[in-house]
């Protein structure tokens, strides 16, 4: 299995940036997981490609950086390397070291698969497809016979069914038939009939696929590309739900762009989530959360809290994918700055977390967080009253952090008991019912504007 890759001079990577994987514990959901996150052109696909050639390749004249070779490293978990570049600058591919003995079996999502079919499986055709195909072509793919050959396994078939059924709970069966013309095709079970598979939807034709794959081989790495494509919120749960399970034993490697294949149980449990970024569109930069530093210790914690269940979910989870954020303490700063800027025609240009990060206390592990990701543009906002603010702004020089004029966003009367550690009334910059105090008004829309002028740089 893989255990790290580097890149330099390919493609959109200059320097050298390394990527980490994780290995299944064969216990664990998501042990064995790797999430490839970020905005579109960032380097998610040369990444794919970067760990799919082979000494039958060629590197392209555009793939290639005139100051530098290209140099690609691929460790496998024996700590074994083997380095891919070329000679002069040419375009023939040159492999030292030796082959690095990992089966890295691609899953293209962009491509459809013939639901007709000839010839026999091996485990040699989806490895040549796989090596061969550059993932940004959509011709087909020819999944037919190895859907064969799971048919013709009885505890291949029944984990295949069992797996789609994860997905889509109304799936019930399949099966191969030949034609007249003595071609093989797929039929689906729809009901009590069968229909040819090319009637099907393009989101289970993708899970067909993507379960084929996954199931027929143990000893593989699999490489998803974009497995949310064609498929509802629901089954993409189901789908990321299934690919957890699957990783306790395989390691497997997902490009995404969707929240809904982000599990904080999984990155507890040692999965990777690794961010790839492309700063004013200049170079590809790789960066990784790390599940052992204070923000993992306190995920792994909030996944018990049932007080406050918004602070992982799915909208929290798109932190993962923004190229600018604006933290606030809690969700009331959410509503109400998003609901002032809506009311005057303004925007700070940037999503707001979540619903807050839940207390001030919370600030610095997000902003660690960010850091992590590699985040250029992010900005926080204080209470007037927070203790963290000045040691956070020394620690995070680079991001924006402001405070508001008062002690709260909005007022707070005091409805405690006088041993309560809020037993007091608090200041806000809006009033109880939510509108923006005339008094405060200046400073609010100053914060506001340096906001703005932040995330426009």
């Amino acid at each position: 299995m893989l255990k790290s890759v580097s890149i330099e001079n390919y493609r959109g990577f200059f320097a050298t940036q390394k990527i980490d994987f994780a290995v299944p514990d064969k216990i664990r959901p998501g042990s064995g997981l790797n999430l490839i996150l970020g905005p579109n052109n960032t380097g998610k696909t040369s990444v794919v490609e970067a760990l799919m050639l082979d000494q039958d390749k060629k590197f392209k004249e555009s793939e290639r950086h005139k100051d530098g070779n290209p140099v690609i490293k691929i460790e496998n978990i024996a700590g074994n390397i083997t380095t891919i570049t070329n000679l002069n600058n040419g375009s023939p591919v040159t492999i030292l070291g030796g082959p690095h003995g990992i089966k890295l079996e691609l899953i293209p999502s962009r491509r459809l698969w013939a639901q007709e079919f000839s010839g026999k499986w091996e485990f040699s055709t989806l490895i040549a497809e796989s090596a061969r195909t550059d993932i940004r072509k959509g011709s087909m793919l020819n999944l037919g016979p190895v859907l064969s050959k799971i048919l013709s396994d009885d505890q291949l078939k029944a984990k295949f069914d069992s797996c789609m059924k994860i997905v889509v709970p109304h799936f019930t069966d399949w099966t191969i038939d030949t034609n007249d013309n003595n071609s093989d095709y797929v039929k689906y079970k729809a009901g009590k009939n069968f229909h040819q598979a090319n009637l099907l939807g393009d989101g289970i034709i993708s899970l067909f696929r993507i379960v084929a794959h996954l199931v027929h081989d143990e000893s593989s790495t699999f490489i998803i590309d974009e497995p949310e494509l064609s498929l509802h919120p629901t089954a993409q749960k189901r789908l990321a739900f299934l690919i957890s399970e699957l990783s306790k034993s395989k390691q497997i490697i997902a490009c995404t762009h969707s929240p809904y294949f982000v599990d904080w149980h999984d990155f507890v449990n040692g999965a990777k989530f690794i961010r790839l970024n492309k700063h004013a569109d200049a170079q590809c930069e790789a960066r990784m959360l790390d599940n052992a530093k204070d923000y993992g210790a306190f995920i792994s914690r909030s996944l018990h809290e049932f007080q406050k269940p918004q602070l992982l979910d799915t909208v929290a989870k798109e932190i993962l994918f923004y190229d600018k954020v604006l933290f606030t303490e809690g969700q009331e700063d959410v509503g109400l700055i998003r609901k002032w800027c809506e009311k005057s025609g303004k925007s700070i240009g940037a999503e707001m977390f979540g619903y807050g990060v839940g207390g001030e206390c919370n600030m610095k592990l997000f902003l660690e967080m960010a850091k992590d990701l590699n985040l250029k543009k992010v900005a926080a906002l204080y209470d007037s009253n927070s203790v963290s603010f000045s040691t956070d702004s020394s620690a995070y020089p680079d991001f924006l952090l402001k405070q508001l004029p008062t002690e709260d966003i909005r007022d707070k009367r005091n409805r405690c008991t006088n041993s309560c550690p809020y037993g007091k009334d608090r200041e806000g910059t809006f009033s109880e019912s939510g509108h923006l105090k005339q008094d405060r008004q200046n400073s609010f829309e100053k914060i506001i504007l340096e906001l703005e002028r932040f995330f426009s740089q």
